[in-house]
């Protein structure tokens, strides 16, 4: 998550953190809000799983060097790959969404409902 290494309750979103675009600039507040509401229960922190487009973002937030850093758009590249091969671009799409979408409410179900329930 992004925060302060010396206070975890300090924590950054938006263009601040280096995502470019309104989405993703929202996006990145609504985990810092999640993950707020978590530290403030005495749960961990957590990030969406890299295989949706938000956890991609935050694992290029984070795994970029430094010195090369570039802000970042959302974007199919930052995507894991798929299991298998899809050379049409449409299909392909189509199973990066149903994956994310999977995998979001997985996360969604495991991490976020027990603050929303609390």
């Amino acid at each position: 998550h992004l925060s302060l290494r010396d206070n975890g309750m300090v924590m950054f979103a938006g263009q601040l953190t280096g995502v470019e675009g309104y989405t993703e600039s929202t996006a990145t507040g609504l985990v810092a809000g999640i993950n707020l509401a978590r530290q403030l229960r005495g749960l961990e922190p957590v990030l969406p799983p890299p295989v949706t487009m938000l956890g991609a973002l935050y694992r290029y937030l984070r795994d970029a060097d430094p010195r090369y850093f570039q802000p970042m758009n959302a974007n199919f590249g930052l995507l894991d790959p798929l299991e298998t091969e899809v050379r049409d671009k449409r299909v392909k799409r189509e199973r990066f969404a149903v994956r994310s979408l999977e995998a979001m409410q997985a996360w969604i179900d495991a991490h976020v409902r027990t603050v929303i329930a609390a």
